[in-house]
């Protein structure tokens, strides 16, 4: 199926490994122009530079989503070198896993900063753009924790929740400018985030971490993870126009363990 992604603008936060990487990935095979804004800024340009080897067009941004004169400047210069911006993902979050007792609100501040906080500032600052091209798609990564809140992850859980909120009211509100606004809400993947909730859920509990990994895949009616291009296929589906009337949609991409 053509996707018709070929010379789109498509901005990513959080686009330099794990699942903003693969998507990242996904929108140069598409041919599409990629900015890749991230914190770790070494390597958001060592993943555009080889995007380049292979003939694609991309570039790292050093930003840091959680200020808004950073998420303006990641605004601005895509549209500095490519003179557009079509498509945003904001996929940039973190996550710990620890139980309410024992969040403080430095905790609490910085889940809620990174996860929620950005998406408002990155969106807030490719809009214009976006509406006075009468044309935009924006996919926000929501989490399976953005409908179900589970134990050691209160603070996440309202991270996501705020996305998935977010996700809806603004699609609403964009509709009138032809900008669709979906979220996408993966379950569990081998990633660097869930190494770390394994090392934690297993030093709180005292299970063997493989043991927890175990118990977390009898969650999944399809009894396997996801991995990173499970999120990206769809995230470049909702980026795509053929998808142009699913607006304000949270879409599970979990196996089978949320199925709303």
């Amino acid at each position: 199926m053509e996707l018709g992604l070929k010379e789109k603008v498509a901005i990513v936060t959080g686009g330099a490994r794990g699942i903003g990487g693969s998507i990242v990935e996904g929108f140069a095979r598409e041919g599409a122009f990629v900015v890749i804004g991230d914190i770790l800024y070494e390597a958001a340009q060592e993943l555009a530079e080889k995007l380049a080897r292979s003939g694609a067009r991309a570039i790292a941004v050093k930003t840091d989503v959680t200020k808004k004169l950073e998420a303006d400047n990641l605004a601005s210069t895509a549209i500095k070198e490519f003179g557009k911006i079509d498509i945003l993902v904001n996929a940039a979050g973190i996550t710990q896993d620890i139980l309410l007792v024992d969040i403080d609100e430095a905790d609490w501040d910085r889940i809620l900063e990174v996860n929620a906080k950005s998406v408002f500032l990155v969106t807030k600052a490719v809009m214009p753009y976006m509406i006075a091209a009468r044309y935009g798609k924006i996919v926000n990564i929501s989490s399976r924790s953005g409908k179900e809140g589970m134990p050691g992850l209160s603070h996440y859980a309202a991270s996501k929740f705020a996305v998935t909120g977010f996700t809806q009211a603004s699609a609403k509100e964009l509709a009138q400018y032809d900008i669709n606004v979906n979220a996408v809400c993966p379950g569990i993947l081998r990633t660097d985030m869930w190494e770390k909730i394994l090392d934690a859920r297993s030093a709180r509990t005292g299970i063997p971490r493989e043991e927890v990994w175990a118990r977390a895949m009898e969650t999944i009616p399809l009894k396997r993870p996801q991995v990173p291009e499970d999120i990206a296929n769809v995230v470049l589906f909702l980026s795509s126009d053929i998808s142009r009337n699913i607006t304000g949609e949270s879409v599970n991409v979990s196996g089978g363990a949320r199925v709303d």
